[in-house]
């Protein structure tokens, strides 16, 4: 348990489908998002691929993961959080459909706007009887490429015939995630579908995998309970109760949350308690000496922070790691308790932030400090494979530019809250202007620039904006805020209610890349899994055939017609994609004519109605 070496989850893995089964529906949260890593997410979602698998470089595989994912995922970010992607594709208007931006209002407890900062994902699967699995992730890690350590857990479920109040706390976290949904179209819908998980819950039973944990509570923070009142961490036995022994992990830390840790057993008959804290260098600079006078600390020693790097063939940027985890495990007597999840020991997490945890409860035998201990330093505590080193507050140190970052997203966040709109006109020969609506914002320290996301038209910033010739792949409900103090420069991307999107941007999407018949049998062998047609065409291209000769490409229908034929059996779901694709591709001459026979009569033979 917690064995850095031996206990890893890929995030696309946690993701896919059980054999057998596919997504249904599925609502995540996270507080940073990049967009290539929600592509990679929709890819094991929709298609059971591997996050970084080299489907995403086929736009054919790509548009289908994004297709059959667009009105089956509803993902939750803080506003103002979106990165910029390393590589923009109009492929990118299909993501508008699931990522929706949340926007928090200030607390008076906390001087900044407080985060939405859960790590979460509830998956409904589907298999072809009928029957449902559920999936409940909670997470430490966003969704992004970042390369530090993080703590993930999964349950499944299933519909059972009794119901309990058990997964309440989600349903309640559910119910506030359907309050920040758009009053549009899209946003209705994905509220269904939210309501209908709701609806379910209660006969969900989600059953720990592992012996270690007899039992588990789910825990949001900052939301509103049914009986009106609301989740608080402070209110919990985590932030309550004495104890023996306590480990944090937590990558961001605020003096007066560990020193409530710190004194806690001050009054209490427990004299010989063991503490213990995992964080990050640059934040024991928050510490004073009294807010950790019981605690050992340790930090990721430099060697692990440098030594696995990844670098871009783009930009050569060498990305460090370091503890993103958040865990909390408290041993009383015999019984311990684990937190994972999303929230940091600090002052806006605890007080302010939208969060979301769970408690898993064990006992003494199977996990304590020095269990715990021994998965994370391994073997030996000052051997070489140990990946942490014990510091003194002597070790902080002050990230300067971290802090004067934070103040350039800070102004993302006021021009994101300031509820910008934009409207599309159109112009002559199929392209359109669009005129971006900001509030007022003081940026006048700052220089701040503002393009459309699927454009390389820059503006800077005032209060109304106008972006000329634009074609209809370029308009997006997607811009680029850009922020720089002279010396550093913030990139995000924000979501900005758009008017007059024209209705047929996604058959344009669909078009640019099914553009011709070779593409086509790509597609609908793809959808089939026909590896043999797939094979065929690869053999054509090597082979130098154009994919332009008419009817070149006729011999693959009857074995389509046979494929197609065994899918209706096994999988006839697959037939909502060959639909789609039929009403969507508007250009003429890409579906062959006999093609176009065939399905029709196959249609007819197996009574399917699109």
């Amino acid at each position: 348990m917690l064995n850095p070496n031996n206990d890893r989850l890929d995030y696309g893995q946690i993701l896919t489908p059980p054999t057998g089964y596919y997504l249904d529906f599925a609502v995540g949260t996270t507080y940073s998002l990049d967009l290539d890593a929600l592509v990679g997410a929709s890819l094991a979602l929709g298609l059971s691929e591997e996050t970084d698998s080299e489907l995403m470089n086929n736009p054919v595989c790509l548009l289908e993961a994004l297709r059959s994912t667009g009105d089956k995922v509803a993902l939750f970010c803080e506003g103002g959080q979106i990165h910029m992607p390393n590589r923009v594709t109009p492929l990118y208007i299909l993501l508008e459909k699931m990522v929706f931006s949340v926007k928090t209002t200030k607390k008076h407890r906390i001087t900044a706007y407080p985060s939405f900062h859960p790590k979460f994902w509830l998956i409904r699967y589907k298999n072809y009887e009928g029957s449902l699995k559920y999936r409940v992730i909670i997470l430490s890690r966003n969704l992004t490429f970042d390369r530090s350590w993080d703590i993930t857990y999964v349950m499944d479920g299933e519909v059972v015939k009794t119901s309990s109040d058990k997964n309440e706390p989600i349903c309640d976290f559910l119910e506030y995630l359907v309050s920040q949904t758009p009053s549009d179209e899209n946003g209705k819908e994905k509220a269904k579908g939210i309501c209908t998980l709701i609806r379910e819950l209660p006969s969900v039973a989600f059953i720990p995998a592992e012996k270690e944990f007899y039992d588990f509570e789910f825990i949001p923070n900052g939301v509103r309970k049914q009986d009106g009142g609301f989740y608080q961490f402070d209110d919990t036995q985590l932030f309550q109760d004495t104890f023996h022994e306590i480990m944090i992990i937590s990558p961001f830390l605020s003096g007066g949350i560990i020193r409530g840790f710190n004194n806690r057993n001050t009054n209490s008959l427990i004299k010989d308690a063991r503490y213990m804290l995992i964080t990050r260098e640059m934040s024991l600079g928050k510490l004073k000496p009294e807010d950790i006078s019981n605690f050992k600390i340790y930090t990721m020693r430099d060697v692990v922070i440098d030594g696995e790097t990844a670098i871009s063939d783009e930009s050569q940027e060498i990305q460090k790691q370091d503890i993103h985890a958040k865990v909390y495990m408290v041993r009383k007597y015999s019984s311990s308790d684990l937190y994972l999840g999303s929230l940091n020991a600090s002052h806006n997490a605890v007080h302010g932030n939208v969060e979301f945890m769970i408690c898993l409860r064990s006992k003494n035998r199977y996990m304590n400090m020095d269990k715990l201990t021994a998965a994370l330093f391994g073997s030996e505590k000052d051997g070489s494979d140990n990946p942490f080193q014990e510091v003194t507050l002597q070790n902080a140190i002050i990230d300067v530019d971290d802090e004067k970052t934070k103040i350039l997203d800070v102004i993302v966040k006021e021009i994101n809250r300031s509820n910008p709109s934009a409207c599309i006109r159109p112009e002559e020969e199929d392209f359109y202007s669009v005129n971006v609506h900001f509030n007022t914002c003081d940026t006048k320290d700052f220089q701040v620039s503002v393009r459309p996301l699927l454009s390389k038209r820059e503006e800077e910033f005032r209060e109304d904006i106008v972006f000329t010739g634009l074609s209809v792949t370029q308009l997006s409900e997607f811009y680029v805020i850009s922020v720089s103090d002279g010396e550093r420069t913030v990139e995000r991307v924000l979501i900005i209610p758009t008017e007059g999107l024209p209705e047929d941007r996604e058959k344009a999407v669909v078009s640019s890349v099914v553009s011709n018949r070779d593409c086509f049998y790509r597609y609908i062998a793809f959808l089939l899994g026909d590896d043999s047609i797939l094979s065929m065409l690869e053999a054509n291209t090597a082979a130098g055939e154009s994919s332009s000769t008419a009817n070149r490409h006729d011999y693959h229908v009857p074995a389509l017609y046979e494929k197609m034929l065994q899918t209706a059996a096994v999988a006839p779901e697959k037939f909502k994609s060959i639909e789609y694709l039929m009403k969507t591709i508007s250009e003429d001459g890409i579906i062959p004519v006999d093609f176009i026979k065939l399905y029709e009569t196959f249609k007819k033979a197996v009574r399917f109605n699109g």
